[in-house]
């Protein structure tokens, strides 16, 4: 059961880390898309 829950909270914590990085790579695209527009 703990180990179940150990795989769980792994699974969600690696899913988490690569929706933030896909984040944080679209929030540098959109800053520099407006730096080279304006």
């Amino acid at each position: 059961m703990l180990f179940r829950f150990f795989m769980i909270g792994l699974f969600s914590f690696a899913a988490l880390s690569v929706w933030l990085y896909q984040g944080i790579e679209v929030a540098h695209a959109i800053t520099d898309y407006f730096k080279h527009k304006s």
